[in-house]
């Protein structure tokens, strides 16, 4: 595939530049409910994105067909389309200059999902989903699904970057539904990876049981949280999960471009001194973790936010040059035939000096969030997020669960009242997927974490 792609660099014509990425996908999907397999399935394709830059416009097509005749009739596409737009846009596309690389890079973990058979996942799957039932006579719905796509990328362009990347990243969903005397509350677990088969290990399927199990029981008796201004300490996936969604956005620099909310703010005070925001994709076994972006451009550790200042956006090569910085490998195109956008990678707080146990213990009241649900941002931070589990919090004493708890209000006041972070750092948030109109797997966490946030709940 490499002299094909090759191929077609060497013989664009003058005054084009070219990036050109094959991607080939595997996936297993398994999915298993109420004791029936509802999905039970393993796919494959691939396929050749290309992009040009031609008089200052871009031009983007694919295809299936991997043939030399085939890949010379979509660069023409791309071409056409590219000198189409030309003389109809404003601003002309410049791109900052890159290094090459000449590289592979292979992350298939420690036992390489292709060690085990399709037999023993629908087993798994099938025990798994048994064993959520027969736990309590009040659990009347089950559910596991695990989905283990394993993806090989070749990236090439015309500035001599040949880039190949050998991948996997699972994730696994266990939930429980329970019911009693009328009322239904269900739980969930969620996790994923880069790797393999060892994300069982941080998995583990019979302990995820207990825990679903036992939560969603508990939320049948739970009472709602108080509302308004609360403190509230976040554990690593609900931490994560607001870098990424309320505030990673905004700073993507598309975004960034079309007026978000930091627009302009570099150099200036937007959280507590104690945040320093990162994102990266150098964690391995991060369900973000890229070596080199779909544009050729090697990632690097950003530093969006340092000791509370605004220090960086996240770029591509033209918002680099628009800025005048260097691109942060942030260009990432999920499936072969999908343009590569500006999207996040492992976005997170570093640690700091606290113990999970300080953290509380200066808590007279307030709300120990542990997992997150659904939500939604907005290029101004402005979020509102639903909390899978939560727990009261008294004089330092963690207490009993709350049901239906969700947190709103705008990501940087939560980030300015930031008074503790802890030591105990993780990358955790859930499924690890991203949907900026094309999905992207992506991670997040911190150390737990303490601010005032607005609850909802029941006002006094």
């Amino acid at each position: 595939m490499k002299d094909i792609l090759q191929n077609v660099i060497d013989t664009r014509p003058d005054g084009v530049y070219i990036e050109a990425r094959y991607h080939k996908r595997e996936q297993i999907e398994i999915l298993v409910k109420q004791g029936k397999i509802i999905k039970d399935l393993a796919d494959d394709y691939s396929g050749v994105g290309i992009r040009v830059l031609v008089n200052g416009a871009f031009g983007f097509a694919s295809t299936n067909q991997l043939t030399k005749s085939a890949l010379k009739k979509t660069l023409d596409e791309a071409i056409t389309i590219a000198k189409n737009l030309a003389p109809k846009i404003k601003d002309r596309v410049e791109y900052s200059p890159i290094k090459p690389i000449v590289d592979i890079f292979k992350n298939l973990g420690k036992d390489p999902l292709a060690n085990h058979s399709m037999e023993e996942r629908i087993n798994l799957a099938l025990n798994i989903d048994k064993e959520i039932r027969q736990s309590d006579i009040r659990i009347k719905g089950s559910m596991f699904h695990l989905r283990e796509p394993t993806n090989h990328k070749i990236i090439m362009n015309s500035d001599g970057t040949v880039a190949e990347i050998i991948d996997s990243r699972p994730d696994v969903f266990i939930e429980a539904i329970a019911s009693e005397h009328g009322k239904i509350m269900s739980n969930r677990a969620v996790d994923g990876i880069c790797g393999g088969w060892e994300i069982f290990k941080k998995f583990p399927p019979n302990e995820i049981v207990n825990k679903v199990v036992n939560t969603s029981i508990k939320l049948l008796k739970a009472s709602s949280a108080k509302g308004g201004k609360q403190t509230i300490v976040m554990e690593p996936p609900i931490v994560g999960f607001i870098c990424h969604e309320a505030i990673g956005h905004t700073v993507e620099c598309d975004f960034v471009l079309a007026g978000s909310i930091v627009n302009g703010k570099i150099g200036e005070k937007v959280a507590s001194e104690l945040v320093t925001m990162v994102d990266s994709g150098e964690q391995q076994t991060a369900a973000g973790w890229l070596p080199v972006d779909d544009a050729g451009v090697k990632t690097q550790k950003t530093i969006i936010i340092e000791n509370g200042i605004l220090k960086s956006y996240l770029h591509n090569r033209i918002t680099a040059k628009h800025f005048d910085v260097e691109p942060t490998g942030n260009e990432r195109a999920y499936e072969y035939n999908n343009e590569p956008l500006i999207r996040m990678r492992n976005t997170y707080l570093e640690p700091g000096n606290f113990s999970r146990e300080e953290i509380l213990e200066d808590v007279e009241f307030g709300y120990l969030l542990v997992s997150p649900g659904g939500g939604q941002a907005d290029s101004t931070a402005e979020f509102m997020f639903a909390v899978r589990e939560a727990y009261e919090i008294k004089k330092g004493e963690i207490g009993n669960i709350v049901k239906n708890i969700s947190l709103t209000g705008n990501a940087f006041e939560v980030f300015n009242s930031i008074d503790a972070i802890g030591k105990n750092w993780e990358l955790n948030s859930g499924s690890d997927f991203c949907y900026k109109w094309q999905p992207a797997k992506v991670d997040g966490g911190g150390g737990t974490t303490r601010a005032i946030a607005t609850v909802s709940g029941e006002l006094e």
